[in-house]
C-alpha cells in the first residue's frame, strides 16, 4: 500500500520563496506509484492550505498564492488542522528558516505523532542558531572563524571593538537566518553600522565573523534507513560574480560554479567529510545535514550546519548525491524511509 507523504512548504520566514522552490522540486520528483502525495503550503501568516496532489495537477502559481488558488482547501489554523494530517505516514519537510527549520514545526509534529524528515527539535533549534552551534563546535575542538557578538542592549562587543578585532571585510549575520538571507559582507565601518542597524530589526544578537581567506566547500551527511550515516562528496563553491556565496549566487542559474566531487586531494576530502560528520554528530542531527566550511591555510573552519538544506534545482545536496550515481527521486526515497523508520 502506498505511503501518504505530506510535503510541507512555505512558512513565515524570510526564506518563504526558497521553501516553495524546494517544495516544487520535491513534488516533481516524488514517485506517485510509491506515494500518495498531499501538498501543504503554510502562508507567511501561518495559515495552512492543502490539496491532495495525487489527483490534482498543480502549477507553481498555485503554491505561491494558495489563498487564490481553486485547488487548495483552507485556511486552517495550526491547532485546527486535523484534516490535513489524516492518514499521513510522514511529513517531507521542504521548510527553511525560522518556524520551519528551528525546531518549532518539528515540535508541532511531535505533538501530533507525525514522523518527519530531517533532524529533531533540539538539533534543529541549535543548528539554526549560529551562535549556539558555534559554541558547541568550539567546545568539541572544531575550528570556526574568529567572532564577536553585537547586542542591541549594549552588553556585547562595540563597533570599535569589532572593527579592531576583525578589520574589513568582515561578515555580519543574523544568527537564525539561512539561505544567505540577513547576511552580508561589510567592507567598511559605514557598511558594518548599516548592516547592524538593519539586522537589529530581526534579532537582539548579531554575529560578526572575520573574513577567512580560502576556498569554500560544503559537505552533506546522509542517514540511510539501515541507520548507516555516510558523508557525501564535498562540493567546491566558486561564485562567478559575487564576492561570496550570497543569495544570488546560491539560487540563480549561472551565478556560481559548484564542483562535485570537489577537485582536491583525497586527504583533504576525507578531512572535510570527517569534520562534516563530527558537526552532524555534535548537533545530534538526523536524516540529512550539510556543513559549510572554509579551508584557509590548510585548516578547516566550520561556517554553519544546515539541518534542512535546500532541495531546489540548484541545491548542493542533490548534486552531491547525483555525483555518486543516484537520482533526486532516490534521495527523496531515502529521506522518506528514514523519517518513517524514526517514527516506528
Amino acid at each position: 500500500m502506498a505511503k501518504q507523504v505530506n510535503v510541507i512548504m512555505g512558512g513565515p520566514s524570510v526564506e518563504h520563496e526558497v521553501s516553495l522552490a524546494t517544495g516544487w522540486e520535491m513534488l516533481t520528483h516524488l514517485d506517485t506509484e510509491k506515494y500518495t502525495v498531499r501538498t501543504v503550503v503554510i502562508t507567511s501568516g501561518k495559515s495552512f492550505y492543502y490539496t491532495d496532489t495525487s489527483t490534482l495537477q498543480l502549477s507553481r502559481d498555485d503554491l505561491f498564492d494558495p489563498e487564490k488558488s481553486q485547488r487548495f482547501k483552507g485556511p486552517f489554523l495550526p491547532g485546527m488542522s486535523e484534516e490535513i494530517w489524516h492518514g499521513c505516514d510522514v511529513a517531507l519537510l521542504a521548510l527553511h528558516g525560522e518556524f520551519g527549520e528551528d525546531g518549532t514545526f518539528q515540535g508541532f509534529l511531535e505533538t501530533l505523532g507525525i514522523p518527519y524528515t530531517g533532524s529533531g527539535v533540539f538539533a534543529s533549534a541549535v543548528g539554526m542558531n549560529k551562535i549556539a552551534s558555534k559554541y558547541l563546535y568550539e567546545k568539541n575542538g572544531m575550528l570556526t572563524p574568529p567572532s564577536s557578538i553585537y547586542c542591541t542592549n549594549g552588553e556585547g562587543a562595540t563597533i570599535d571593538e569589532i572593527s579592531n578585532k576583525h578589520g574589513y571585510p568582515c561578515f555580519v549575520k543574523c544568527p537564525q537566518s539561512g539561505s544567505s538571507r540577513l547576511l552580508g559582507r561589510a567592507d567598511s565601518r559605514e557598511q558594518l553600522e548599516k548592516m547592524i542597524h538593519s539586522f537589529s530589526a530581526y534579532t537582539s544578537e548579531i554575529l560578526v565573523e572575520s573574513d577567512m581567506k580560502g576556498d569554500e566547500y560544503s559537505c552533506p551527511i546522509l542517514e540511510y534507513p539501515s541507520g548507516d550515516i555516510c558523508p557525501l562528496p564535498p562540493i567546491l563553491i566558486k561564485p562567478v560574480r559575487s564576492e561570496f556565496f550570497d543569495f544570488t549566487a546560491k539560487y540563480s542559474e549561472g551565478e556560481c560554479e559548484e564542483i562535485v566531487p570537489a577537485p582536491c586531494s583525497a586527504e583533504l576530502t576525507q578531512r572535510m567529510q570527517k569534520v562534516a560528520l563530527q558537526a552532524h554528530t555534535v548537533l545530534t542531527c538526523s536524516g540529512i545535514s550539510r556543513t559549510d566550511m572554509i579551508v584557509s591555510q590548510g585548516e578547516i573552519y566550520i561556517l554553519e550546519t544546515n539541518t534542512l538544506p535546500g532541495f531546489t534545482s540548484t541545491s548542493l545536496v542533490p548534486k552531491a548525491f547525483v555525483a555518486l550515481g543516484g537520482t533526486y527521486g532516490e534521495l527523496l526515497d531515502i529521506l522518506i524511509q528514514t523519517g518513517i523508520g524514526r517514527g516506528d
